[in-house]
């Protein structure tokens, strides 16, 4: 696994979202750490660190979402819905020590992380900045 290392590529064009970004970034590599050492006591703090940050950052996006009257809002949430409940179900089966499952975790959120911020989260830039969120 190879650790995720944030570029200019991944910038939504909003400072306060894109330092989210970097720490959903961070935790995940925190997240791999935790799997090299394989200490299940660190991954479950970060798992949890993890759960709660994106609640944040979710909410905060969908604050805006309200704010700005975004019209892609109901898919991007859909995401964020699919997302909570993913990682809900693999700290689940973490929970119940199931081999492998911090790794599955682990790939699960890199490419969403990846691919949501690319592709979902990138729709919202032109709004946001409408709006005043730079």
């Amino acid at each position: 696994m190879t650790k995720i290392i944030w570029q200019s590529s991944y910038s939504v064009g909003v400072k306060l979202i894109d330092a989210q970004h970097k720490k959903l970034f961070s935790i995940l590599n925190d997240l791999q750490d935790g799997i090299n050492d394989s200490n299940p006591v660190t991954l479950e703090k970060i798992i949890y660190d993890l759960k709660a940050y994106v609640k944040f950052h979710f909410g905060q996006e969908e604050e805006y979402f309200r704010k700005f009257n975004y019209e892609d809002a109901p898919a991007h949430l859909k995401q964020h819905l699919y997302y909570i409940e993913k990682i809900n179900e693999l700290h689940a089966r973490f929970l119940k020590n199931e081999p492998n499952v911090a790794d599955e975790i682990f790939n699960f959120l890199n490419d969403w992380i990846l691919n949501h911020i690319q592709i979902i989260d990138k729709k919202y830039t032109k709004c946001f900045n409408n709006n005043g969120l730079l």
